[in-house]
């Protein structure tokens, strides 16, 4: 990453003129920040979050590794929907017919939770005819429907790389004033610096 500031004229990036692995290293450091001063910088901690999604809504990136040098401290994971068997809403009728036949109807006559989540926990697409069946049994169950996942949550996990200490090297990296031209902006997590000798 460079130490040169995107050009506004003045010498410093603007936020969206950082590219996502900068907004990232910024938020690395406001979370490392708010560990440090007690949750003061909470709202910093999670800027990249939307520059994450929307990159991968865009791109299908799916985050940004945090580096100081060749180093990696952490890392932005996009979260994503996983696929799953879920109720068809518009065919529920068809479900509450098959659980009647299949011992899923309780007396108020509603599907019986336990049922209808043991029942899913065995369901599963059929890759050939698309249809949902009960790998217990090899029916097709009708009133389910599959759920694609990948896209993006709109959520973000941040983890420091336990591996290299990446806390302790970025928590260096940033009292030493490497990023000092990334938060000119973001003035709060410019680090506090030790008074010089002179300054005695």
């Amino acid at each position: 990453m460079s130490n040169d500031a995107a050009g506004n004229g003045t010498g410093t990036a603007q936020p969206e003129e950082l590219s996502v692995a900068e907004v990232g290293l910024v938020g690395a450091l406001a979370r490392l920040a708010h560990a440090q001063s007690k949750g003061i910088l909470g709202p910093l901690m999670d800027t990249p979050n939307k520059r994450l999604v929307e990159a991968f809504a865009k791109d299908g990136q799916p985050g940004v590794v945090v580096k100081v040098g060749d180093e990696v401290v952490g890392k932005y994971t996009v979260n994503v929907v996983k696929p799953k068997i879920v109720v068809d809403q518009e065919n529920e009728s068809a479900l509450d017919a098959y659980a009647e036949d299949h011992g899923g109807i309780e007396v108020v006559i509603r599907r019986n939770p336990t049922w209808e989540a043991a029942l899913l926990k065995f369901a599963k697409r059929d890759q050939e005819t698309g249809q949902i069946v009960d790998t217990r049994t090899g029916e097709v169950i009708p009133g389910l429907k599959y759920e694609a996942g990948g896209q993006s949550t709109g959520n973000v996990t941040f983890t420091f790389d336990k591996a290299t200490g990446g806390d302790a090297t970025l928590l260096a990296a940033w009292q030493r004033g490497d990023f000092d031209h990334l938060l000119r902006d973001t003035p709060q997590l410019l680090p506090a610096r030790k008074p010089a000798a002179e300054d005695a």
